[in-house]
């Protein structure tokens, strides 16, 4: 990795709906790592919510939508090399450890590889295996995070792109995946994922009562779920609204020490709460009721 100057900097993307996670993020990187300079792409109305919380704010670009965003990060990076982060991150340790023994290639994200079964977002991965000729998947599922280094990684950013622009002929009629654009253009070239090491968490991650937290110190400990052993990773990723009170909590507190004003942190909760505990339920309890009409017909 660089030294830690401007060459080296995060980035992340906000909406109107998690612009307070995003500088939540933007705080906890002054407790872990002060010297690295960050950036967020955004809509223009957002600039003067943001801008007092990072070096650099980019205009995102107006005609893109939802994820198709993050398959432009090399465009609103103003670093020659990135470490990109989803807005409901928090980073407890310094990165640079991470990124040095990843090495020198031009894309970097933790995950690992699978030949079947589905995505998330409903992926069939045996189906795009034989459409590219490629025997394993790389799979990246839920990373929210990524490292590049321009220029090398415009051969990552130009196939996603392309990939994009054609995504059915891929994918089929499914909802569109960043996450698994990346993961087919990483397959394509042949560009191996990083290993997770301690690198990366989910909040879920941890056993049931064994999550010890303070993003104000940059602390993070817990017994992992799949190992039983105990875990501090550099982030957490607090992906699908998971654990939302919690995430409140920590954001509650890094607002605090920062002086940042903590207003709007009880309606971020209550919305990531309504999203998982009602919206979510509802809707797949309506799918659920659908297919079961559709089977008896």
């Amino acid at each position: 990795m660089s030294n830690k100057t401007a060459r080296f900097g995060v980035l992340t993307l906000a909406t109107p709906n998690d612009y307070l996670k995003a500088i939540g993020l933007a705080l906890s990187m002054r407790v872990s790592n002060p010297d690295v300079p960050t950036a967020i792409a955004c809509s223009p109305k957002l600039r003067p919510l943001v801008e007092p919380y990072f070096d650099h704010v980019i205009d995102e670009k107006p005609h893109l939508r939802g994820f198709v965003h993050k398959v432009y990060l090399d465009h609103y990076s103003p670093f020659d090399e990135t470490m990109f982060f989803d807005s409901d991150v928090l980073v407890f340790k310094p990165l640079a450890p991470y990124i040095d023994s990843w090495g020198p290639g031009p894309y970097h994200a933790c995950g690992g590889y699978n030949a079947d079964g589905v995505s998330p977002f409903g992926l069939d991965r045996k189906a795009v295996l034989a459409k590219i000729g490629k025997r394993e998947l790389v799979v990246i599922d839920g990373a929210g995070h990524a490292h590049f280094r321009k220029p090398d990684c415009a051969r990552v950013f130009d196939l996603a792109r392309e990939i994009t622009a054609d995504y059915e002929s891929y994918a089929g009629d499914i909802k569109y995946a960043d996450e698994d654009v990346i993961d087919i253009a990483l397959t394509m070239l042949e560009l191996p994922p990083a290993p997770y090491d301690d690198f990366f968490a989910r909040y879920l991650s941890a056993v049931p009562g064994t999550m010890e937290m303070d993003a104000a110190a940059g602390k993070c400990r817990f017994i992992a779920a799949n190992s039983g052993q105990p875990f501090e990773p550099c982030m957490v990723h607090f992906a699908a609204n998971e654990g939302p009170v919690a995430y409140a909590w920590q954001l509650y507190k890094l607002f605090r020490k920062f002086g940042v004003p903590t207003g709007g942190l009880v309606g971020l909760a209550a919305g990531d709460i309504f999203e998982t505990k009602i919206k979510w339920r509802a809707s797949n309890a309506l799918a659920a009721m659908r297919a079961s009409t559709r089977r008896a017909a």
